[in-house]
């Protein structure tokens, strides 16, 4: 089983279009974390690509902002501008499919994981941003899984609980240690390793990284017997395709440069 897993496309098109050229036969299942659209200029041509290939897909807060103005309220005027432009682009049938998409964690059983765009307490809007919002999710009842998939923050990340016995004569006294990794490209992560562990995986952003790497983020799962390999990548794209289409749509400056900056 190999699993291309990507997150906050963004309506990047050409971003998107060249991860799945950089990644071609090299995976058998497509998963999205959300956030097909919003930011970007070819929110049909992504959704559609997604809707094509995808077998397993959540919403983002901005896939959901696009079908309901309460949540648009929440963003800033750029972000907001952005999605009222996408709102009016998006055909009847993208919006659709975007409103088919139930915004709660899918669990895959089969591997011990959960795929959610924020968080597993709040699917949609919560930032996996740091070890204490990482240790409060994984207090939560819903979210017994061994591994989590998230988004949204557009930063690769890695988070990892461990539970290790502290007296070899005692089984009941442990000690949780929590570590954040940052995914270095081309460096595999056996994800199994031990069997009191517990990790949360992002694979960054495809369509607007926000680690002050232009290059567009996305990262592979591969079972391979019992061992879950999570091979985190980056890849060019034309970004300056990009930014003529943003222009073109009349989209605001600072999401167009930003682009050239990865922040």
């Amino acid at each position: 089983m190999r699993i291309l897993v990507l997150s906050d496309i963004h309506a990047n098109f050409a971003a998107l279009e060249a991860v799945i050229a950089h990644t071609r036969d090299r995976w058998d299942e497509l998963w999205c974390l959300g956030d097909i659209v919003g930011y970007g200029p070819r929110p049909n041509e992504c959704v559609d690509l997604i809707r094509a290939e995808a077998s397993l897909c959540v919403p983002g807060n901005h896939d959901r902002a696009v079908l309901d103005n309460n949540t648009s309220r929440q963003f800033n005027d750029m972000a907001r501008e952005a999605i009222d432009w996408t709102r009016a682009e998006l055909t009847t049938g993208n919006s659709a499919y975007l409103e088919s998409l139930l915004p709660e964690p899918v669990p895959v059983d089969s591997l011990d994981l959960l795929a959610t765009h924020a968080s597993p307490r709040d699917p949609v809007f919560e930032y996996m941003d740091g070890i204490d919002t990482a240790l409060a999710n994984w207090r939560r009842p819903e979210f017994a899984a061994k591994f989590c998939l998230v988004g949204h923050t557009h930063l690769p990340d890695i988070f990892r609980l461990r539970v290790a016995q502290v007296d070899p004569d005692d089984a009941d006294r442990r000690e949780a240690r929590v570590e954040r990794m940052r995914a270095r490209p081309g460096t595999p992560v056996n994800l199994q390793p031990e069997l009191n562990h517990r990790v949360i995986l992002n694979p960054g952003s495809v369509g607007q990284p926000r680690d002050k790497n232009k290059r567009a983020s996305f990262a592979l799962l591969v079972q391979d017997g019992p061992e879950l390999i999570w091979h985190y990548e980056r890849t060019d794209y034309p970004i300056e395709l990009t930014q003529t289409q943003m222009q073109q749509a009349g989209l605001p400056r600072i999401l167009i440069d930003r682009l050239s900056y990865g922040w």
